[in-house]
C-alpha cells in the first residue's frame, strides 16, 4: 500500500474504501495524498527538532495538513471520475 494512502487512511479510517477507490482513478488525490504524507513526516521532524524555528514549522506544517485533510474530505465528497 502506497504511504499517502495509508497515512490518509488512519486519519479517516470510515473513509477507507472511497479512499482506495479515489486514489486509484484520481492523479490529483494521489499526490494530495503524497503531500498530505509529507506533510505529517515534516511535522514529526520539527516536533522533534531543537532548532529555534521549532514552533513556527510546527504550526506551519499542522495548518499545511489540516487545509489538505479538508481537500481530501471534499474530493471524497465529489461524484467518481469516470
Amino acid at each position: 500500500m502506497d504511504s499517502g494512502m495509508a497515512r490518509v487512511i488512519q486519519c479517516f479510517p470510515e473513509h477507507a474504501a472511497s479512499i482506495r477507490e479515489r486514489f486509484h482513478e484520481d492523479p490529483s488525490f494521489r499526490e494530495m495524498c503524497s503531500d498530505y504524507a509529507e506533510a505529517l513526516e515534516a511535522l514529526q521532524r520539527w516536533q522533534a527538532s531543537d532548532d529555534l524555528r521549532k514552533s513556527a514549522r510546527i504550526e506551519e506544517y499542522r495548518e499545511l495538513a489540516k487545509a489538505l485533510e479538508i481537500e481530501m474530505v471534499t474530493a471524497l465528497r465529489l461524484p467518481p471520475l469516470t
